[in-house]
């Protein structure tokens, strides 16, 4: 489900149903993007996920967990790596940026492959 919001730096969603309660748990890299950005951003979250749970009779939690180290997490990175480019940023200093913060993050190895054409340039000349 996609959140109205654009937020990005969320590495996954942990969704546990008991019998009188739905736990959400957002593991999140940059967690104050939520809360600075809109302050009544997690009560319209909680509303509409009542709305798609059909949650009535049971009450909803919502948790936001934060991420030690967020560029060891590959979708984050992922994130990152997408937003550059969607900024016209160099692919190859998009792709030295990741490394680098991988590297500050402690991680054992990374590995980038960017494919496709880029902001879909025709360079062939059929």
């Amino acid at each position: 489900m996609k959140t109205s919001s654009s937020v990005e730096a969320i590495a996954r969603i942990e969704i546990q149903k008991r019998i009188g309660l739905i736990q959400i748990i957002i593991y999140m890299g940059f967690p104050k993007i939520l809360i600075e950005s809109r302050p009544r951003g997690i009560e319209e979250l909680q509303m509409n996920l009542q709305k798609e749970f059909n949650s009535v009779n049971r009450k909803l939690n919502i948790a936001i967990t934060r991420i030690e180290k967020p560029y060891g997490n590959p979708n984050i990175l992922a994130e990152f790596i997408a937003g550059q480019l969607k900024n016209r940023v160099s692919f190859r200093k998009a792709m030295k940026k990741a490394i680098e913060l991988t590297e500050q993050a402690d991680t054992k190895g990374i590995q980038v492959q960017i494919a496709g054409r880029i902001d879909g340039n025709e360079n062939c000349a059929c």
